[in-house]
């Protein structure tokens, strides 16, 4: 049998030898890392804050570290996907982000499944000595941010209508409402603490109330800098083109999820106390 001399190819590019799919792969960015810094030191700070210690300075750094790489690392998606497949890149961008809704329901889901295991293992509940949550405040707060998830669909559809000043008001509405349910919140929370005396050293029942509901005003908090962003996207003209607009969907979708976790903290800490 003859011998057959194989010549060597040149190895294909990196594009061609994933096909389309190299292009839909963002280059490295330092944003994540500071931006989950900043969320790190937030924490810090809030838990500071709700043991008594002094947290200022912990939650000044967390807002700018969070605010800012924020800002930036949207600015550098958006840039980033308009030198990728629009269609691709939509679908991937979506699906990941409800990846990342079906990972924090889970967190909020152990926190559930830890409450109501220790209202079925106590032999009363709440706790003797735990104070009694007044509803009224909570229902109050609870009315804003359902009412808030209406605001922002509103807004959402005016942006896809291309009714940009519509949008904008609405969404600024849909801000201030989130606004006023953290003011809600820290109100409430501050009347346990002054006149109940009401501590997360309290037992379960105290380290649970302050920790669930003291974890969704962080995702509160978090969906306020989303709707921000979007509102500066807004002024900035970002949404011209309809086909880049993942952020408005995220983060109506975000606040959307916000909502119905809070509807559940609601009925399970305030309403079977």
């Amino acid at each position: 049998m003859d011998s057959q001399v194989l010549t060597a190819q040149p190895e294909a590019p990196l594009e061609a030898a994933h096909g389309a799919e190299a292009a839909h792969l963002p280059g490295p960015s330092f944003w994540p890392i500071l931006l989950a810094s900043g969320f790190g030191l937030l924490t810090t700070g809030f838990f500071f804050w709700a043991t008594g210690a002094s947290a200022g300075l912990w939650l000044a750094l967390g807002a700018v570290l969070t605010l800012i790489p924020a800002m930036g690392w949207a600015t550098t998606i958006a840039a980033e996907r308009r030198q990728m497949d629009p269609a691709q890149t939509e679908r991937d961008l979506h699906r990941g982000f409800l990846l990342f809704l079906v990972s924090e329901g889970c967190i909020f889901g152990a926190f559930f499944a830890h409450n109501y295991y220790l209202r079925l293992a106590a032999p009363a509940w709440p706790p003797p000595g735990a104070p009694v949550l007044a509803t009224t405040l909570p229902a109050i707060g609870t009315l804003v941010l359902v009412l808030s998830s209406f605001t922002v669909n509103l807004s959402h559809h005016a942006l896809k209508h291309r009714r940009v000043a519509v949008a904008k008001n609405w969404l600024l509405l849909t801000i201030a409402m989130g606004i006023g349910f953290l003011g809600i919140q820290a109100y409430d929370w501050g009347f346990l603490l002054q006149f109940d005396k009401f501590t997360m050293d309290r037992g379960v029942f105290g380290a649970g109330y302050y920790i669930m509901t003291g974890f969704h005003g962080m995702h509160v908090v978090v969906g306020l800098l989303m709707l921000s962003l979007v509102y500066w996207r807004m002024e900035r003209g970002d949404y011209n083109d309809p086909t880049y607009s993942f952020s408005t969907d995220a983060a109506t979708w975000y606040w959307h999820f916000v909502d119905i976790v809070w509807i559940f903290l609601f009925f399970t800490i305030y309403l079977l106390g």
